[in-house]
């Protein structure tokens, strides 16, 4: 189990790229408990805290080192390549799954293939909206701090690497 401080950057499964800014109890309780206060980097949780127990930071995870971001991008999935699932009860598992497991090369096909489908249809439905818009900055997030390239730029940075 990973041992984090303040100061530190970790991935939460459902946040992303989150900041320690203290290790403290829940305000009111006095149970002794200590808490990750985390400030979530991007996305619709930039501006919230975030706590995780200290004792059960199992949602928690050292952020990707920039040789597997490097890794993840040069193998990101191409666009010349279908990878949107059609089957909504299927897709609807594999976004779930992705979301679990919080591995962003899980999560780049569905992006992708979402993405296709809105290409495509010029609109995508509620599930998938909604799973881009909780994926894009989990995945962008992470390979932002991992490679030291401005989130806004992760996406033109992967296009300019896909082969």
């Amino acid at each position: 189990m990973a041992n984090f401080h303040i100061g530190d950057y970790v991935f939460h499964i459902h946040c992303g790229i989150c900041k320690i800014n203290d290790i403290s109890p829940l305000s009111g309780d006095d149970s002794g408990n200590l808490y990750y206060v985390l400030s979530p980097l991007f996305g619709e949780d930039k501006g919230n805290i975030v706590r995780v127990p200290l004792s059960n930071p199992i949602s928690l995870r050292l952020p990707i080192k920039k040789e597997d971001a490097e890794i993840i991008v040069s193998s990101w999935p191409r666009d010349d390549i279908n990878h949107y699932i059609v089957d909504s009860k299927k897709r609807k598992l594999s976004y779930e799954e992705a979301l679990s497991l919080g591995d962003i090369a899980v999560m780049a096909p569905l992006l992708v293939g979402a993405k296709q489908r809105k290409q495509r249809d010029g609109h995508l439905n509620s599930m998938d909206g909604q799973f881009v818009h909780r994926v894009e900055p989990i995945i962008y997030g992470e390979l932002s701090l991992a490679l030291g390239i401005p989130f806004e730029q992760i996406p033109s940075y992967i296009a300019s690497r896909v082969a």
